[in-house]
């Protein structure tokens, strides 16, 4: 999803661009697609670190949301003034299409793309959770099975060998072994 938002923003970016080429009329409706460009571009390349990608791409679909809403009320007003019979920049209004159009398919892209990515995390979840239970039936009937062994009391102190007293840390120093009936 990293590469569609860099694509995504690249799009945008050049819609600005090439509205800027064309003309030499500039009005502040063409630098609006290189405003929502340069942020998706940006969290396309956050997205390409695996850590990052899924809260990147939240951010970059609201972000395409925004964008489209923000270009479907342009429109809107675009139209408006029309209606009202002022004259528009038809330039203005094919970018604004333009990029109405380009965000909503970001948008649509990236929902889809969140929606499967959290029903495979969700089925990894389910299926770890279904191997431990399996894990601890077994274990549980392991246990049934073997029967333990208890030392009883009687025999004496057990002596402490190095093999008893070590621990899961290799790095923890072994602890001293104290005799019980000597005295300091």
């Amino acid at each position: 999803m990293a590469r569609i938002g860099i694509f995504f923003g690249l799009v945008l970016c050049g819609l600005t661009v090439m509205a800027l080429s064309v003309t030499t009329e500039k009005s502040f409706t063409q630098f609006v697609p290189m405003m929502f460009g340069i942020p998706l571009l940006f969290l396309g390349v956050v997205g390409l670190n695996p850590h990052r990608r899924m809260s990147a791409t939240v951010v970059a679909l609201t972000l395409g949301l925004l964008g489209f809403v923000c270009g479907a009320v342009r429109f809107i007003v675009l139209m408006v003034d029309r209606a009202a019979g002022g004259v528009i920049n038809p330039l203005s209004f094919r970018l604004v299409v333009a990029m109405t159009i380009v965000c909503l398919i970001f948008a649509l892209t990236a929902m889809v793309w969140v929606r499967k990515r959290r029903e495979r995390l969700s089925r990894r979840i389910n299926l770890d959770r279904s191997k431990a239970e399996v894990v601890s039936t077994t274990d549980d009937q392991k246990r049934l099975a073997v029967p333990e062994t208890h030392v009883s009391a009687a025999s004496g102190p057990d002596p402490v060998s190095p093999s008893t007293s070590t621990s899961a840390n290799p790095y923890q120093s072994p602890r001293a072994v104290e005799n019980p009936t000597e005295t300091r």
